[in-house]
């Protein structure tokens, strides 16, 4: 009988190498989905403030082109009637999606979906791919609807006196944003969807944070708690934050 080779003997793994290898697995695959997961919210959050940008960049070329007004937030015809609001203001579309033609009272879907906030269109319905359910303008100081003619439904550039603080246009889950509704919208639970709401709530949905974008064109990011603290320290609904022709 031949001797046997010590080099010839081979083992399985123990159960509890086995184990271990398992664990690995497992704890480098959920380090991915974190990596993965930060990385989505880091998009999403890039894409609001690039469109927040854009919004506000339409809003000052559209104030040059209008005798120093604003997009308002609805505009109406001759006699008083609403035609439309803000996101379907012809004019206000050219200067954000280029030269076309739409007609008055056309859909808020005429706005490309690159302009959409992608956390609030990754909802998919049919609300959520309309720029309402995406960003609010501050409708904080100017004139409600109602037979209100567009002129006076509008800030501008002269009553807008401190444009580095005011607030232009916000996270939302509505056309509007308002002081009273600053605190409503709010929700950690990562499978809530967004449902349409009349009320112009903030949306603190970027890591718990709202996007906004000033008068003067830069973007920037508040809590719950800093909004909390604009009514504490800095007059809440009287603020230049709130309230751009006070």
């Amino acid at each position: 009988m031949r001797p046997r080779s010590r080099h010839s003997f081979s083992r399985g793994f123990t159960l509890t190498e086995l184990l271990v290898v398992i664990i690995i697995i497992v704890t480098v695959a959920a380090l991915s989905l974190v990596g993965i997961g930060r990385m989505r919210d880091m998009a999403d959050k890039t894409g609001a403030i690039r469109s927040l940008s854009q919004l506000q960049l339409a809003n000052a070329s559209y104030a040059t082109d209008n005798g120093g007004r604003y997009v308002p937030k609805q505009f109406n015809g001759q006699t008083g009637e609403r035609l439309g609001w803000w996101f379907q203001v012809p004019e206000y579309l050219n200067y954000l999606r280029g030269e076309f033609t739409v007609p008055a009272n056309a859909p808020s879907e005429t706005v490309p979906i690159s302009i959409l906030d992608p956390k609030a269109f990754r909802n998919k319905g049919p609300f959520h791919r309309s720029l309402a359910a995406s960003f609010g303008i501050n409708e904080t100081g100017v004139a409600s609807s109602g037979g209100v003619p567009s002129a006076r439904n509008a800030h501008t550039v002269t009553t807008v006196t401190a444009p580095s603080q005011s607030m232009s246009f916000a996270s939302a889950t509505d056309l509007g944003v308002q002081y009273r509704s600053r605190l409503n919208w709010f929700s950690k639970e990562p499978n809530k969807r967004e449902s349409k709401t009349t009320a112009g709530d903030l949306a603190y949905r970027h890591g718990d944070k709202i996007v906004v974008v000033y008068f003067d064109g830069h973007v920037g990011e508040l809590s719950k708690s800093e909004i909390e603290e604009i009514d504490k320290t800095k007059g809440g609904a009287n603020s230049a934050f709130w309230k751009p022709n006070r």
